[in-house]
């Protein structure tokens, strides 16, 4: 029995060697199926989105030809000129949907605000719906005609450019017009891709009171926004306005350890007029203003001595940029403070000088040697810290043409220089270390 029992198990084990799998190759096999498995699930993914995207386009190009046939229902005179946002009843709410719209003649190529005379046989229109699933958009061109010819015998036509610091049509600008005297030729539209809105058969003769508006917009001038449009009969008006994305302004200094602190005072102006002087500061932003080609000029402090021109140096130019924030990097002069207990606020002070600020502003605090890095503007200026009082040997001011520039140090006696000690709680100076 003990011999049958021992060739059973022999048997068995000669059975398990010749079929059984190895843990190296069951790790193998796992891996060749996770690398199918993976890319299997890559292909389908890809190939889901794809059709999402496909079924997007369609949805999309259906919303686009049910807002032509929309518009055909409407007729000629019951579309909106310029841009508008209504969507054909059943769009997806996440659908957008932009309908530009204008009066043109027989073989009018230009926009009606740059053709000598815009001519009324048919409304052009341009239909694009765009989805947040898919990239691109989905667009239609097509010409409405109006149902009869209408007259225009007596009547005033407008037709309101608006175009940027470049001469560049704005789209998207609100276009208010009143008329006290005959309700029915007020309106408000949008401005299309052309920037410009065409606005026949007013009635004449009378006048329109005009607006304009867009979130983040400027105009070139402070009363650029508005505009009173004479209609008389048989007559087209055609008011242009600038309108562009405002450009700001951030203050801050060129070096990194010696910084221009926050409130120092700035004076800036646009280099284009170079005639009026503005007046900021380091920390604030200056905002709305008109994206001018030439940019601006801009220095720190505002004392006359300040002025690069006083030391025969030019003045740092910038440019603006259309609905952006300029950061304007001003040079300084670097000024080291020493001989101060360690986290000692210091203020600075301008000597003096016709309207221009000689109060105390705030620098900083010494590190814990005692010192503090600040850059400043050009001038004559005195450090307080504590109940010590330290002028300038010499006002700052430029280097010489192609020399470096030097770190102006000024030097309290509060403590030991460069290795200063902590403040004793009742803020007197803490006595010398024992060397």
């Amino acid at each position: 029995m003990a011999e049958k029992r021992r060739a059973r198990t022999s048997r068995l084990r000669a059975w398990a060697g010749e079929g059984g799998f190895t843990l190296v190759e069951v790790l193998a096999a796992v891996f060749i199926f996770a690398v199918i498995s993976t890319a299997t699930f890559t292909i389908i993914i890809t190939a889901l989105k794809t059709v999402h995207q496909n079924n997007e386009r369609v949805l999309t190009a259906n919303v686009a030809r049910s807002q032509v046939e929309y518009l055909r229902l409407l007729g000629a005179a019951g579309i909106t000129p310029g841009l508008s946002t209504t969507a054909p009843p059943g769009t997806r709410s996440d659908f957008i949907v932009e309908t530009s719209a204008q009066w043109v003649g027989l073989g009018q190529t230009a926009s009606a605000c740059d053709a000598a005379t815009p001519g009324q046989a048919y409304v052009r229109v341009h239909v694009e719906v765009t989805s947040p699933d898919v990239d691109g958009s989905s667009s239609i061109d097509t010409v409405i005609a109006p149902d009869a010819a209408a007259s225009t015998s007596g009547t005033a036509a407008a037709a309101i450019s608006v175009k940027d610091q470049n001469g560049d049509p704005v789209s998207g600008v609100t276009i208010t017009a009143v008329d006290t005297a005959h309700p029915t030729n007020s309106f408000i539209h949008i401005t299309g891709d052309d920037g410009c809105l065409f606005i026949p058969q007013l009635t004449a003769p009378s006048s329109l009171h005009v607006t304009i508006s867009k979130s983040g917009y400027v105009s070139s001038s402070p009363t650029g926004t508005t505009a009173t449009v004479p209609l008389d009969q048989d007559s087209l008006a055609k008011p242009s306005f600038q309108y562009a994305a405002a450009a700001g302004i951030a203050f801050a200094g060129s070096l990194a350890d010696f910084p221009l602190v926050a409130g120092m005072p700035v004076q800036w102006q646009v280099s284009e007029t170079g005639a009026t002087l503005h007046t900021g500061a380091v920390g604030t932003t200056v905002a709305g203003q008109w994206p001018t080609l030439s940019g601006f000029a801009a220095w720190p402090g505002d004392c006359a001595d300040a002025d690069p021109q006083v030391y025969a140096s030019a003045r740092q130019a910038f440019d603006f940029i259309p609905g952006d924030q300029v950061a304007a990097a001003l040079t300084v002069r670097p000024v080291k403070l020493r001989g101060l207990p360690a986290d000692t606020p210091v203020t600075v002070k301008h000597k003096g000088g016709t309207g221009c600020t000689t109060t105390a502003i705030p620098i900083g605090r010494s590190n814990a040697n005692g010192i503090l890095r600040v850059g400043l503007p050009n001038g004559d200026w005195t450090f307080t810290a504590l109940t010590e009082t330290q002028p300038l040997v010499a006002p700052l001011a430029p280097p010489a043409a192609g020399a470096e520039e030097p770190i102006t140090v000024v030097s309290f006696t509060l403590a030991n220089l460069d290795a200063s000690p902590s403040p004793s709680p009742s803020g007197s100076p803490s006595p010398s270390p024992t060397p």
